[in-house]
């Protein structure tokens, strides 16, 4: 049996830094933005060994404001993860 792990995603863009913020976060280009979830997903991939004794429970996004992320980025996100097997399916 798998043991279980909580997934913890940082998304570092905001439209602009709150002055109580202490996070790492940042407005950005859409070109950086997309760089940003390149780079994401190959560090996710290179990952599948690493997590092969493991599942997947929970994926938390946070950081700056990741409901900035267009909603193809956040989808692209979740879909890597199911391929890269380290995600538990949901139950219907």
């Amino acid at each position: 049996m798998k043991k279980e792990l909580e997934l913890y995603v940082h998304i570092p863009f905001c439209v602009k830094k709150c002055a109580y913020c202490d996070f790492l976060s940042f407005s950005a280009k859409q070109e950086e933005v997309s760089a940003y979830v390149e780079a994401l997903a190959e560090e996710i991939k290179g990952k599948k060994e690493q997590f092969s004794d493991y599942c997947v429970t929970t994926i938390f996004l946070g950081g700056g404001t990741p409901s900035i992320l267009e909603g193809v980025y956040t989808a692209s996100i979740f879909v890597l993860c199911g391929k890269v097997s380290i995600l538990r399916r949901m139950r219907k």
